[in-house]
């Protein structure tokens, strides 16, 4: 798709997301998502390479594995810090590419940023989840899949808070766009 060439710089710019307030208040908050649940991962991390059960387990080398676990979970907090935003415009791009024929990109990602202002809020109850996970399965010792289950349904259930008005807002963009080109 080309930009209109008799357009002002203006108007040019805010057609482009990603050049906008919108989409940095949204890394803000993907960001502010990504510490709230630092916290329960930390949890669970230390948990996990230090539980009795992780000892009892033949290893060759305890150190190494703990020191590999601490750097894979280093890694992944800082993808999703510095790459967190690009995958959700990423996936938008794609969902938008297979279901939107009339509808602009730009509209979907500006729906978007404006649904992730929600990400923070989100997360604190899931860090919750998260932690009341972690100290069932590894305090309390409770079996894996009597925690897990009613944790599991809960957690995706408060996922569903963020991307089912997201799918519903992206479905209005591309009605309202399709009875227009009508």
């Amino acid at each position: 798709m080309k930009a209109n060439p008799y357009e002002t710089p203006s108007e040019l710019i805010e057609q482009d997301p990603r050049s906008s307030s919108t989409r940095t208040a949204a890394q803000r908050h993907v960001r502010m998502a990504l510490l709230i649940m630092l916290l329960p991962a930390a949890y669970n991390f230390v948990c996990f390479n230090f539980s009795p059960s992780f000892d009892q387990i033949e290893f060759p080398n305890r150190s190494l594995y703990r020191m590999a676990n601490l750097i894979g979970f280093g890694l992944i907090a800082a993808a999703v810090w510095w790459f967190g935003l690009t995958l959700f415009e990423f996936v938008t791009r794609g969902i938008h590419s297979i279901v939107a024929r009339k509808s602009k990109l730009a509209e979907w990602q500006r729906e978007l940023y404006s649904n992730l202002q929600r990400a923070p809020g989100l997360a604190i109850p899931g860090a919750v989840l998260w932690a009341v996970w972690v100290l069932a399965f590894y305090q309390l010792q409770i079996k894996f899949y009597l925690v897990s289950v009613p944790v599991a349904i809960a957690a995706h259930l408060l996922a569903a808070w963020l991307y089912l008005p997201l799918a519903y807002q992206w479905f209005q963009i591309e009605r309202h766009a399709r009875q227009n080109s009508t």
